[in-house]
């Protein structure tokens, strides 16, 4: 049954029509975990952390992590995506996007940052293969078009945490800055 946490912090409807019924477990190096909507830091979620969720013996899966509480010149924003998930572990899967943690502007709160299972249809190649820190390929992304476009349905599994600034943003503001697009 699916949390009512993804209705009370409104990321039903906000990113997802349909809140996932199973819970991902998303654990950090640091040692912190998502717990839909607990508040964690910057700087506790700067690394990739390792998902784990449920899954059908022999199936494939996309887990997607998105902002949707960016500026509304940005609109939402892409932090990572891996493809071709299998037994519910992220360490099989496919790195499509790399990594990026929380990075909520100073002054604009809390942001709610969702990690999204998909189950992949027969033969999915996603539309969108990007690699790259750059942040313009991250800018007013849209979890819904990507969906829909890929025929993924309803996410499966998920979680979500807030966070807000912290000094590690900046750190992490310049290294994207630093990137090369590609």
């Amino acid at each position: 049954m699916a949390s009512p946490r993804w209705e009370e912090l409104g990321v039903k409807p906000d990113v997802i029509d349909k809140a996932p019924p199973l819970r991902a477990e998303i654990v950090y190096p640091s040692g912190v975990s998502c717990d839909f909507g607990n508040e964690l830091t910057p700087t506790q979620v700067k690394d990739m952390p390792h998902i784990t969720f449920p899954a059908e013996e022999g199936a494939l899966y996309t887990i997607i992590m998105t902002d949707p509480d960016a500026a509304e010149t940005v609109r939402e924003v892409h932090h990572f995506m891996m493809v071709d998930v299998s037994g519910g572990d992220s360490k099989t899967g496919k790195l499509q996007t790399e990594y990026v943690g929380s990075g909520a502007p100073e002054g604009s709160g809390l942001h709610r940052y969702c990690f999204l299972i998909y189950k992949q249809p027969p033969g999915y190649i996603p539309s969108e293969a990007y690699r790259p820190r750059n942040k313009e390929r991250r800018y007013k992304w849209s979890l819904r078009r990507f969906a829909a476009e890929n025929k993924l349905g309803d996410p499966v599994a998920g979680n979500f945490f807030r966070a807000q600034y912290d000094e590690w943003v900046p750190v992490q503001r310049a290294e994207l800055e630093a990137a090369t697009p590609q």
